[in-house]
């Protein structure tokens, strides 16, 4: 069953804030990478090039940790462990343009690189805004 996020959880979400991905490497070491992403249809939609090591951890071992954090407060934030379910570079270079002005206000200055969309599923979220745990349920 996919987990409900609240309407404190969604505003969180809904505001531009650094996410860190963590995936496992091969040597099982952690790689870590600040990334921009949107959450969407009940998934995190994240934006990354094949070539990326995040991107072919993820793929190779389908699940990452999420870790989103308020720049402003870093007692508010929440941590996503998530399930891989897809990439595609379809929309890929418009996904990363609307990420762009989500961010930083303006386009893109890269787009030249391939990209792709990569989608994973939040299967369980921890984390505190206010002291308070997120609304979330199963």
């Amino acid at each position: 069953m996919a987990l409900q996020i609240g309407p404190r959880l969604q505003a969180f979400f809904d505001t531009p804030l650094p996410l860190v991905i963590g995936t496992t490497r091969s040597n099982g070491s952690v790689q870590m990478n600040p990334i921009w992403y949107e959450f969407r249809d009940g998934l995190i939609w994240l934006n990354g090039g094949p070539q990326r090591g995040w991107v072919r951890h993820l793929q190779r071992h389908g699940r990452a940790t999420l870790l989103v954090l308020d720049a402003n407060n870093m007692f508010r934030w929440a941590q996503l462990e998530c399930r891989y379910v897809d990439a595609t570079a379809e929309g890929a270079d418009e996904h990363i343009e609307r990420l762009s002005h989500r961010y930083t206000g303006g386009p893109y200055r890269n787009p030249k690189v391939d990209r792709l969309i990569v989608r994973v599923s939040p299967e369980r979220v921890t984390g505190f805004e206010s002291g308070q745990a997120w609304d979330v349920t199963t």
